[in-house]
C-alpha cells in the first residue's frame, strides 16, 4: 500500500480519531499521576528540574537549585533549559507544586501523542498515523516519564516533531521546510544536549537531499537548516560562555558524566555498563574538593582522574561498551536493569516490567516497518537518526533507559508501519482523494505529469541512498 498523501486537511474523520486518541492518552497520564504519583518525594534530576523551574519563575535565573538550598548562588547548566522553561511557565501561573509539574508534563506527553500521529500519517498513511498515536498513548516507555518530572517528556515531543517535519520536508522540499526541521532539532538539543547529533545525522543529509531535488547549491540548504538551528542554540551557548569560569556550551555535566561511568564498579563490577555516583565523589574526596557544582577545580579533577583511569584500563573498554549496548537494547541483564530503574531511577516496578515486555513486543514490528519503508523507497534516516544518537551516547558514556526515550517515539512509528502493513493484507485501507503535490521549486510546475513523477521517483531513490 502506498502512503496516503491526499485529502489530509479535509479529512475530518481522521482528525476526530486522532483527537480521541490524544484525549485517551492524556486521560491515562493524568490518571497515572493522580492516583499513583501525586505528592511523591522527588530525588536527583527531578528535584533539579522542579526547583530550577520555580527559581526561574521567581526571577532567580538559571541557577543550581542544590547550591541554592545551601544558601549559595551558583550558576547552573547541569541540564539544557527547554524543559525547565516549560515548567517555569506553569510556575508563573501558580502551578508550582510537584503534582502541578507532573500534570504539566502530562499535557506535553499528550502533545507528543498527537505529533506522533502526524508523523505516522506523513510516513505511511492515515491508519499508520492513528496506530502510531495509539502506541505512543499506551506504551509505558513513553508515558512513564510524564510521572517523574524528567526532561525525557520534552525529548519525546521534540524528537517526534523533528521526525514529522523531516518527512514533510522530504515530501514537499523547500528551504523553509528545512529551516523548520533545523529549529526542531535545535529544540531537541535544548532538551537533551546529546541530541545535537541530530544536526549531522538528520538535518545535514536532509539538506543535501533537498538541494539535489531542488537543483540548488548544497551549501545554501545546509546553511538554511543549520542556520535555523543556530537561532535557538547560539543564545544559550553565548549565555553559558559568559557566566561560567570555564568553557560551557550546552550543559556542564560532561566531566561528572565521564567520572561516574568510567571507574572500577562499572568496568569490573556488577554495574558494568551502567554508572556509579560514588566514583565522582571519591575523586572529589581524594582531591579534598567539597563542592560539586560549577567550580573549575572540581571539574578539572574529575576529568583528569577519569581520563587517567580510562588510559590505565583501556583494554577493558570494548567489554564495557558491549555491556552498555547490551543494556540499552535490552539483551544484557534485563532483570537487573529493571531493578536499577526501580531502585536508582525510582520508577514503579510494575511500570518497568510492563515497559520491558511491551518493548520486546514492539521490536519485531519495528524491524518489519523499517524493511517496508526501505522497499517503498522512503528514506529511513529521519526515523533512525534518534536511535543512532542513543547508541553513540551510550558508547561514549553509559547505558541508561532514560537515554532510550529519544528512540521510543520512532520505535512506535516503525512498529505502526509494520503492523499496518500486516493488517492491510486482510483489511485494505481506503485511499483519500488525491490532492495536488506541492511544487518542489520554481520550475516544478513545468512539464507533464509523467516527467514530474519520474523526477520525484529519482530524487526519492537518491535521498534514500
Amino acid at each position: 500500500m502506498e502512503p496516503d498523501t491526499g485529502g489530509r486537511s479535509g479529512d475530518r474523520r481522521w482528525w476526530i480519531g486522532l483527537g480521541i486518541i490524544v484525549l485517551a492518552g492524556l486521560a491515562l497520564r493524568v490518571a497515572y499521576v493522580w492516583f499513583f504519583r501525586r505528592g511523591i518525594d522527588l530525588q536527583g534530576d527531578p528535584v533539579y528540574y522542579h526547583d530550577a523551574a520555580n527559581l526561574l519563575a521567581d526571577g532567580k535565573g538559571f541557577i543550581n537549585p542544590f547550591a541554592y538550598e545551601e544558601g549559595r548562588i551558583v550558576q547552573g547548566a547541569d541540564h539544557p533549559p527547554l524543559y525547565i522553561v516549560y515548567l517555569a511557565l506553569f510556575s508563573v501561573l501558580g502551578w508550582r507544586s510537584v503534582t502541578a509539574h507532573l500534570l504539566a508534563s502530562c499535557l506535553l506527553g499528550a502533545a507528543a501523542v498527537g505529533v506522533g500521529g502526524l508523523a505516522g500519517r506523513e510516513v505511511a498513511g492515515r491508519r499508520a498515523g492513528w496506530l502510531t498515536a495509539g502506541l505512543m498513548a499506551v506504551y509505558p516507555n513513553v508515558w512513564r516519564f510524564d510521572g517523574m518530572v524528567l526532561s525525557e517528556t520534552m525529548v519525546i515531543f521534540t524528537v517526534m516533531l523533528t521526525v514529522f517535519l523531516a518527512y514533510r520536508c522530504w515530501r514537499a522540499p523547500s528551504g523553509r521546510a528545512l529551516a523548520w526541521v533545523g529549529l526542531s532539532a535545535a529544540a531537541s538539543t535544548l532538551a537533551r544536549s546529546e541530541l545535537g547529533l541530530l544536526l549531522p545525522l538528520l538535518v545535514l543529509p536532509l539538506a543535501v537531499g533537498t538541494a539535489r531535488r531542488l537543483g540548488r547549491p548544497v551549501w545554501r540548504l545546509v546553511a538554511a537548516g543549520i542556520g535555523a538551528a543556530g537561532v535557538l542554540l547560539v543564545p544559550w551557548v553565548v549565555f553559558n560562555l559568559v557566566r561560567f569560569d570555564r568553557p560551557v556550551l550546552l550543559s556542564s555535566q560532561m566531566e561528572v558524566t565521564l567520572a561516574v561511568s568510567n571507574c572500577e564498579s562499572v568496568y569490573y563490577g556488577d554495574l558494568i555498563g551502567y554508572w556509579d555516583l560514588r566514583c565522582g565523589r571519591e575523586i572529589l574526596d581524594r582531591h579534598q574538593i567539597r563542592a560539586e557544582f560549577s567550580e573549575a577545580d572540581a571539574q578539572r579533577a574529575l576529568l583528569e582522574d577519569t581520563l587517567r583511569y580510562m588510559g590505565d584500563h583501556r583494554s577493558r573498554i570494548p567489554t564495557v561498551i558491549a555491556a552498555r549496548v547490551g543494556r540499552i537494547t535490552g539483551v544484557f541483564r534485563p532483570r537487573q536493569q529493571i531493578d536499577i530503574d526501580v531502585g536508582a531511577e525510582l520508577f514503579p516496578r510494575r511500570v518497568m516490567e510492563a515497559a520491558t515486555i511491551s518493548y520486546w513486543l514492539l521490536v519485531p514490528f519495528a524491524v518489519a516497518g523499517a524493511v517496508i519503508l526501505r522497499r517503498r523507497r522512503v528514506p529511513l534516516y529521519p526515523v533512525l537518526a534518534p536511535g543512532i544518537t542513543v547508541l553513540i551516547t551510550v558508547v561514549l558514556f553509559y547505558s541508561s533507559m532514560r537515554f532510550r526515550a529519544t528512540a521510543e517515539g520512532p520505535l512506535c512509528l516503525l512498529a505502526a508501519v509494520g503492523a499496518t502493513a500486516l493488517v492491510s493484507r486482510w483489511w485494505p485501507e481506503e485511499r483519500a482523494p488525491a490532492r495536488d503535490e506541492p511544487a518542489a521549486g520554481p520550475g516544478a510546475s513545468r512539464g507533464n505529469d509523467q516527467s514530474e513523477r519520474e523526477a520525484r521517483s529519482g530524487a526519492s531513490a537518491a535521498i534514500t541512498s
